[in-house]
């Protein structure tokens, strides 16, 4: 899909239409006498001095076509599919039209029996043209649990999610029975067994292919900074470097069903304003340092990768801030308050298990005091100690905004490539 600042469109329309207009007086195709047949598409091309020469037969939404033809002039609607679509009846001469398709026209994904055609209607008769309307490539936003056991409902949220004709999870099993919604921002499935493979989900669909930006099973790799379960202790491989205190490591599957091996949970409440005692009552997670990159990685972008963890909430969370921290005092800092993007100001996962994601560019330095409200973080090296050092903690502190209750569990924190 191609997009243009609407300035710099203006300029390219001005500039074609004047070519357009200029080469129309010279060849006499913009008389004003009467026009001699009915009208006629010879060619679709793009709105790019480029590609003006070169003909398409299909293209996405929002696209700006050039329709080239005869006795053009005096056209009234156009259609895409059958959905008219918004000209400027300034951009219209004999030989030529300047038109956007809409957004809204209908493509194969929606309507299977959609006639791909584009319909012009002139004071002087009406003509079609073979034309289909594509369909972006599927995408794929966030998975709702990458760490998600046998059994449990997986939603996959993104765009273009149509047609789909496979999903391949970690080795290569395949998921053939899935729900997906029409407008394709969302489809759902079990979670089969995966053992201990570790691995991309990967959906295949008509018009390409997706992949998530993490592994899913990812819960005792190389990539994990610690999953709380120490060495002997069952459930899972042992990636403990928790620094033994600040909450309640427990591996109770009464209170937060569906994890493996141990996680930590932070329950407090009747905090006050403006109270960054985080120290206090089981409001912080505290972990040993682990060198988990290679000096390679130093340079890498910081966008490129990113923090990754399971989040459970027993009681909505309506309130502070928990600053998530990498390189200790003085570092980069994330305020994680998913409550505050909600409509009723809470945050709940119905004591489901759900993985968070955070860009390590979301990372801030400390500005006039406060931690993560400064500059963000540009490379890898910003956030990591000398040999890959990774030095990370949670705290809960609060603001403007006190907390009558809180009480969630946390588990798998990794640092993960997503680009």
């Amino acid at each position: 899909m191609t997009r243009y600042n609407s300035n710099i469109f203006k300029g390219r329309l001005l500039t074609l239409m004047v070519t357009l207009l200029a080469g129309c007086l010279l060849m006499g195709a913009c008389k004003k006498d009467n026009v001699s047949g009915p009208p006629m598409i010879e060619k679709v091309s793009l709105l790019d001095s480029s590609k003006v020469d070169s003909a398409f037969t299909k293209a996405l939404p929002y696209t700006q076509l050039l329709i080239t033809g005869k006795n053009l002039d005096g056209i009234t609607n156009v259609f895409f599919n059958e959905t008219s679509a918004y000209f400027n009846p300034t951009y219209n001469t004999s030989t030529h039209l300047i038109v956007n398709i809409p957004a809204n026209a209908p493509t194969e994904a929606t309507d299977p029996k959609v006639p791909n055609t584009i319909r012009i209607v002139t004071t002087h008769g009406q003509t079609s043209y073979a034309f289909v309307v594509d369909i972006p490539p599927p995408s794929i936003d966030e998975v709702s649990n990458e760490n998600a056991l046998a059994g449990d409902s997986v939603i996959v949220w993104g765009s273009s999610l149509w047609l789909i004709e496979k999903i391949t999870l970690p080795g290569n099993r395949e998921v053939k029975d899935f729900n997906a919604n029409v407008q394709g921002t969302r489809l759902a499935f079990v979670m089969p067994s995966l053992g201990t493979d570790t691995g991309r989900l990967v959906i295949q669909g008509k018009y390409g292919t997706a992949m998530s930006n993490g592994p899913l099973n990812d819960y005792q790799s190389g990539d994990v900074i610690s999953n709380l379960t120490a060495s002997g202790e069952a459930g899972e491989n042992a990636v403990f470097n928790w620094g033994w205190w600040g909450a309640n490591r427990t591996n109770d599957a009464s209170l937060f069903p569906g994890t493996r091996g141990y996680y930590l949970q932070n329950i407090f409440g009747g905090v006050g304003a403006n109270d960054g005692g985080w120290w206090n009552g089981n409001r912080s997670g505290n972990f040993s340092d682990v060198p988990l990159f290679t000096a390679a990685v130093m340079s890498q972008p910081a966008a490129s990768y990113a923090l990754k963890f399971e989040i459970n909430t027993k009681e909505a969370w309506k309130g502070g801030i928990c600053i998530i921290r990498l390189k200790g005092d003085g570092g980069f800092a994330y305020r994680y308050m998913p409550w505050q993007s909600t409509t009723d100001k809470a945050f709940s996962t119905d004591n489901k298990w759900q993985t968070v994601t955070i860009p390590i560019s979301s990372f801030k330095k400390a500005e006039s005091g406060v931690e993560g409200t400064g500059a963000s973080a540009a490379v890898m090296g910003d956030v990591l100690g000398a040999n890959g050092v990774v030095s990370f903690g949670y705290r809960f502190v609060t603001e403007s905004d006190p907390v009558e209750v809180f009480n969630a569990a946390f588990d798998n924190f990794r640092i993960v490539k997503i680009k």
